[in-house]
């Protein structure tokens, strides 16, 4: 029972951290866990990376920089939490699986960080991209920017683990923006990439309340009232974004998802 209370543990920690702060903290995680790492220092920030052991892999990543005055619960501690936590399970079971980890900087201004990475490393490596936001509240996933069209092993693999676990896994074109750090890969050319968001049933009535408005050209103003009344708005880019509103079963939910879907790739 090692993860029983240790994802939304981490989370409390963050939340109460800058960013140079929260970098240091996954460095200390990374350090006690004897967790072999290399930094990517570029223009403007770093990147964290755990780079996998064999020539072609599968990357897993979160970013762990803030909105200035945000605690940045969900956005994005819940990411690294659950980040740490594959890699915490990786170290006890390395013959079975082999991953690449990065946490990225300066997600929030342009994503700065994932750029860099595609503009130094390149992708010809990547067999594909599971990229996290908001995993930390709600019962079911959404992955975007996905059609019933997209394919790819890694998406195949994720959704097969969801089924098998009983939980609902919905292909969304875009999360209100289509900006995560997914789109750098996407804008390098690689196809297997999508980022993961937890979402609630109430989540998914809005959704559909907003695309409604959207195609009855809705002014900003009652676009944006309609957004705030999904529980995963509610507290986007707010002082709010605490860890009192998120759940350590979604957050177990989407460890183990991913630890599944990774095995199967």
């Amino acid at each position: 029972a090692l993860y029983s209370m240790q994802l939304l543990t981490h989370i409390e920690k963050l939340e109460k951290f800058n960013d140079q702060e929260r970098f240091n903290y996954i460095l200390q995680q990374l350090v006690d866990m004897d967790v072999q790492f290399k930094l990517q220092q570029y223009e403007g920030g770093t990147n964290i990376i755990v780079p996998a052991a064999q020539s072609s892999f599968v990357i897993v990543s979160s970013h762990f920089d803030t909105v200035r005055g945000t605690p940045g619960a969900n956005d994005n501690a819940s990411a690294i939490a659950v980040c740490l936590e594959l890699l915490r399970k990786k170290k006890e079971s390395p013959i079975l699986i082999d991953f690449q980890v990065i946490f990225f900087d300066e997600e929030e201004v342009g994503l700065r960080g994932s750029k860099a990475y595609c503009n130094e490393f390149g992708i010809k490596n990547c067999l594909g991209l599971l990229n996290m936001e908001f995993v930390g509240m709600g019962d079911r996933f959404a992955l975007w920017p996905l059609n019933f069209k997209s394919k790819g092993t890694v998406l195949h693999s994720f959704e097969t683990a969801a089924m098998k676990q009983g939980i609902d896994c919905f292909r969304i074109d875009k999360i209100v923006t289509n900006s995560a750090d997914h789109k750098s890969f996407l804008n390098a050319g690689l196809k297997n990439v999508f980022t993961i968001t937890c979402i609630s049933q109430t989540d998914m009535m809005v959704a559909a309340e907003y695309i409604q408005a959207i195609k009855l050209e809705a002014s900003k103003e009652v676009i944006l009232e309609i957004m705030q009344k999904a529980p995963i708005f509610q507290h986007y880019h707010q002082p709010t974004d605490l860890s009192d509103k998120l759940s350590e079963a979604t957050l177990k939910m989407t460890l183990d998802t991913i630890w599944d879907c990774l095995l199967a790739v």
